[in-house]
């Protein structure tokens, strides 16, 4: 099958592990003909900071055709990154001749341009998938009453009965698309985050595990607890830093990979400084953060939700993460502890919990370890969306 996933409504950042880099990864894998075009909007590898890929055609390294486009209107300024007019995307398609679309998100206006490509081309077929929610999108109301419910929900609405499915990542994304744009319930599928769970080497984790810990000067009976991502005041660092300091045991460890955004970076430093059981290694390429995984024991994520948690499952790890409205699907039948607010005492008294009785500990790694990564596998996923 002819497959275009379309990621214009957000990012797209190249070999990440990310749905838009991953479900294409498998997709190609499992024979389809596949062409990402996609928006200049990018992080930088380095440091995980807002970047501007350059407008053309490339092969990416999973093989597929990447095409990235500007948007057309350049007088709109910074309107255009809420607009999201793009130059081109009805001729593209033409040229592309899908017979799958695949639309990473929905809040774009040239999803009209995609909309009228199906309508002229029926043996093609539109699916969507819808990332926002509550938590992370009209958040303002500016935001909420203008952009999503008056110029994304009129867009959406011309363009839902080309819309064959969307798909929504978790309850509270389906809330968003219900409330925001007055999509009913049986145009709408689950479709959670994932793994790449061809990276997840768990017949050498042992080795794995030794290697990094002497690197990192770990000792192998430590018990060490990993975050990381974009790390933005929402992601709770302080708070977990803070909730360390006040734990006496030299055998707990801590692993922040990812950056920091440049209002807290300074702060967050100084805090890592002031306890030699912190070890902040910077940004990993996506298929090393599973190699770091398999060398811990304990996933902490104490802020907003990341694509990182589902990672961090499949992997094996117990999961502590801050309880979201809508985002309680990673608990998949006891492998997670939720943290009810920002609080220290409750982030100290959950490691605790998991520090003090290894029979828990072990058991949520086994349901992790299983039902997680099956839940949660990419390549499973990917087959999901095959009309």
């Amino acid at each position: 099958m002819k497959i275009v996933h379309l990621c214009l409504s957000n990012f797209y950042i190249e070999d990440f592990g990310y749905q838009e880099n991953l479900i294409p990864k498998y997709h190609k894998k499992n024979g389809h003909d596949v062409t990402i075009i996609a928006s200049r909007f990018t992080y930088r590898k380095d440091n995980g900071q807002p970047d501007l890929a350059e407008s053309g055609e490339y092969i990416n390294s999973n093989g597929i055709k990447v095409i990235r486009i500007d948007y057309k209107h350049k007088w709109l300024g910074k309107l255009n990154d809420k607009l999201k007019i793009y130059q081109g995307t009805y001729n593209l398609l033409e040229k592309e001749k899908p017979e799958l679309i695949f639309n990473h998100g929905i809040q774009f206006l040239d999803l009209l341009e995609v909309a009228r490509y199906v309508k002229n081309n029926p043996n093609c077929k539109l699916i969507a998938d819808n990332h926002a929610a509550y938590i992370n999108s009209g958040t303002n109301k500016l935001s909420r009453e203008i952009l999503h419910k008056r110029i994304y929900k009129r867009v959406i609405q011309k363009a839902l009965p080309s819309i064959e499915k969307i798909f929504v990542l978790a309850p509270g994304c389906r809330d968003f698309v219900r409330e925001m744009y007055n999509v009913t319930n049986d145009k709408m599928e689950y479709l959670y985050l994932g793994a790449d769970t061809e990276m997840i080497n768990f017949n050498n984790r042992n080795e794995i595990k030794r290697r990094i810990r002497k690197v990192l000067n770990i000792d192998n009976d430590d018990c060490v607890l990993i975050t990381g991502g974009k790390l933005t005041k929402g992601k709770n660092t302080e708070l977990l830093l803070k909730s360390i300091q006040k734990i006496d045991d030299k055998k707990l460890k801590l692993i922040i990979f990812g950056a920091f955004s440049d209002d807290i970076k300074d702060e967050m430093l100084k805090l890592i400084e002031l306890d030699d059981r912190v070890t902040y290694i910077g940004w990993l390429n996506g298929e090393d953060v599973y190699d770091y995984y398999l060398a811990s024991d304990i996933a902490i994520f104490p802020g907003t939700k990341s694509a990182l948690w589902e990672q961090a499952i499949c992997s094996g790890l117990p999961l502590i993460c801050k309880k979201w409205k809508g985002m309680e699907y990673v608990d998949i039948g006891g492998n997670c502890i939720f943290l009810e607010n920002d609080n220290e005492n409750i982030v100290i008294n959950s490691i605790n919990k998991l520090r003090n009785d290894n029979r828990l500990l072990v058991q949520m790694k086994n349901i992790a370890e299983t039902k997680g990564y099956d839940t949660f596998s990419y390549e499973r996923i990917s087959k999901q969306v095959i009309p």
